[in-house]
């Protein structure tokens, strides 16, 4: 996420410029639809954000990569929401 300073605008938990990957992790993004985003961001999607500039060579492997981790990130949160009650 270094490769792209993605830390600049997106924190863990609460709001930077961008949503917090918590928040992005709920949206449950593929690979594909990661890449998509990335190089054509549709601001309609976070209609309370500042539009996200077009990142033209980001990499299928690097999106692969985050949509992972978010992925994992979704569902530590409903494990640890769970544990709550």
């Amino acid at each position: 996420m270094g490769k792209y300073a993605c830390v600049s605008c997106h924190a863990f938990q609460g709001r930077l410029v961008g949503p917090s990957w918590s928040e992005l992790a709920e949206r449950g993004y593929s690979a594909k639809q990661l890449t998509a985003l990335m190089r054509q961001p549709k601001p309609e999607n976070w209609p309370n954000y500042p539009p996200m500039e077009p990142i033209a060579h980001f990499a299928y492997a690097d999106a692969k990569a985050i949509a992972q981790w978010l992925n994992q990130i979704k569902s530590e949160n409903k494990h640890a929401k769970k544990r709550s009650f």
